[in-house]
């Protein structure tokens, strides 16, 4: 999954869902399922992207924009491609394309223990605005709700 070929995100397709579902299953003690990722990418108001390189997914987002607000529903990078900016760079172009279309505000939930992941959206500018207590079912770990000002 490595190389020099540069990555680059497109709009998520059906025909990506294989792969996406092996990342999202390594990623997450609760993955998604088929199901959930098909009705998302129909929904009017979803967007759906992966980032690849040579072909192959490395990671995707899922987020929806919902008047002035945004909210990142799934974000994962493959554990073999972790680390190089990749997680950045899909961010990095939710939140350009959420200014764009004039989001003021973005939301998403985190684990409490996922430090990585918080990290990173620290950078960002997202600050903890709220705890969801119990929020992830299959270890009862609270979710931290983090917002970013976007305007």
């Amino acid at each position: 999954m490595t190389g020099a070929a540069p990555a680059r995100m497109r709009k998520m397709g059906i025909e990506d869902l294989p792969e996406v579902l092996a990342i999202e299953k390594i990623c997450f003690l609760s993955p998604w399922t088929r199901g959930m990722f098909e009705s998302t990418m129909a929904s009017p108001i979803a967007n759906c992207l992966v980032i690849e390189r040579s072909g192959h997914i490395l990671g995707y987002a899922v987020f929806y924009f919902a008047g002035f607000e945004a909210h990142i529903m799934n974000i994962a990078v493959h554990p073999g491609v972790r680390r190089r900016g990749l997680a950045r760079e899909m961010l990095s172009r939710v939140l350009a394309l959420a200014r764009r279309k004039a989001v003021e505000e973005c939301f998403l939930e985190v684990r409490e223990s996922n430090i990585p992941a918080r990290g990173l959206y620290e950078k960002l500018g997202f600050e903890a605005v709220g705890r969801r207590k119990g929020y992830y079912q299959e270890s009862g770990e609270d979710a931290l709700v983090m917002k970013l000002r976007l305007c």
